[in-house]
Formats: C-alpha cells, structure tokens, sequence
C-alpha cells in the first residue's frame, strides 16, 4: 500500500495520524513529478494528495482514505461502537471538512506579502472565529471529541489549526477559540501519538510559511486535496 502526499499537506497529515494511530505500515511517497503534473496523472488521475493506491484500488480524499484504513485494519477502532457516537465522529469530520477548513484555506493566498489584503483575511477570519464559537457549542470533550480516545472526528483538527495559528501570527491577528477547544486542544497536544505525527508536520509549515512570506511567491501546494 501507498500513500501520496507531501509533508505540508494538512489534508495528507490526517491520514498520517490515522497510519500511526493504526500501527500500520505504509510506504509515504511524494507525487512523481509533483502534484497535478502528467506523470503523477498517470497514477492518480485527479492529481491530488493525499492519495491511497492499495492493489487495483486507487482513491483520494483523506476522509475516504482514513475510513478505508479504518476498515481494512480495525484494531484500535477510529470510529465509536455506538452508531449514534459514530454519527456525532462523521459529524465532526464534516464540520471541519465543509464548514471550518475553506475558510482556513482562504488565508493561505493571503501569505505572500505583495499578494495580502487584510480585508480579505479580516473576513475570513470573522468566519473562521463563527464556525469556532458553534464548534464549541456543539462539542463536549471527554476529554477527545467523541469520548475518551481519539476517532477520525478530532485526526483533520490538529494541522488546519496549526496552520490558522502561524498564518495570523504573521499577520498579527488571532483565532478567538472557546474555552472548551483551547482544554481538547491541550488533550491532543498532549497525546504522544498526535504529538509524533505533528511536531515534523510543525517544522514544515514553519519553514513553508517563513520562505512564502519572505518570497511573495502566489501559489501554495499545501492543499493538493480534502
């Protein structure tokens, strides 16, 4: 089995936390001849990242990816027994994949200092701070967000907020986060296994970050797919 995707992707290290959380051994590659291009194409004819190719079967979208290896390898479980909790993990998913990550996506073209509009980022942020508050109306940790182990509900979170945090950083603006985030956030940042997965994820986004500011350059490939 293959896994596409580069160390930047947000999208990708979600399905490297689930390749971990499941102890599952896989070889990560990066798009031959970069996303997009008519090389990796052949391969993966959307182009995107992260992308799974397991035998004849070829599929991208990390919620798709991380569902499938949640089937094929079942031990430890990423999605609650209960069929009501598995709903509420499903649920959360899609929050951030419809509702919170887009708007996270917009500040990304926003880096680049000759291509910055702080309008644009001040409206983005206005939403992003909205989908916050009902993310912390509709949560209630315990102390993961659905019940005490991590599920595919709380695996997308921990990169597109690392990334929401060092993009305002920069341009000296901040997330407004509930009070019942910021104690799951903790929780996350505590877990070993989160920990191991994001701290080179970290690293990457610091240097992506400081070289697109410092180059002005208009085009992330961060994003290469959901």
């Amino acid at each position: 089995m293959i896994i596409y995707t580069l160390p930047l992707s947000s999208y990708g290290n979600k399905v490297v936390l689930v390749l971990a959380a499941k102890r599952i051994d896989c070889e990560l590659r990066p798009p031959p001849g970069g996303l997009y291009s008519e090389t990796y194409r052949a391969i993966v004819p959307t182009g995107q990242i992260p992308a799974l190719v397991d035998g004849d079967l070829q599929i991208t979208e990390s919620e798709v990816i991380s569902e499938y290896l949640n089937e094929v390898y079942p031990d430890p479980p990423l999605l609650p027994a209960d069929p009501k909790e598995r709903a509420r993990s499903r649920f959360f998913s899609r929050f951030h994949d419809i509702r919170l990550e887009p708007h996270v996506r917009n500040l990304f073209w926003q880096v680049p200092l000759k291509k910055r509009d702080l309008a644009v980022v001040d409206h983005n942020l206005d939403i992003i701070n909205a989908r916050l508050a009902e993310l912390g109306r509709l949560a209630t940790p315990a102390p993961y967000l659905v019940g005490p182990r991590l599920t595919l509900a709380d695996c997308a979170y921990p990169s597109t907020l690392m990334y929401l945090d060092l993009i305002l950083g920069a341009m000296g603006r901040e997330a407004v986060y509930p009070e019942v985030i910021v104690a799951w956030r903790r929780t996350l940042a505590a877990d070993p296994l989160v920990r191991s997965v994001m701290e080179p994820h970290a690293k990457a986004g610091a240097e992506w970050l400081a070289a697109k500011t410092a180059e002005g350059s208009e085009r992330s490939a961060i994003h290469g797919a959901g």
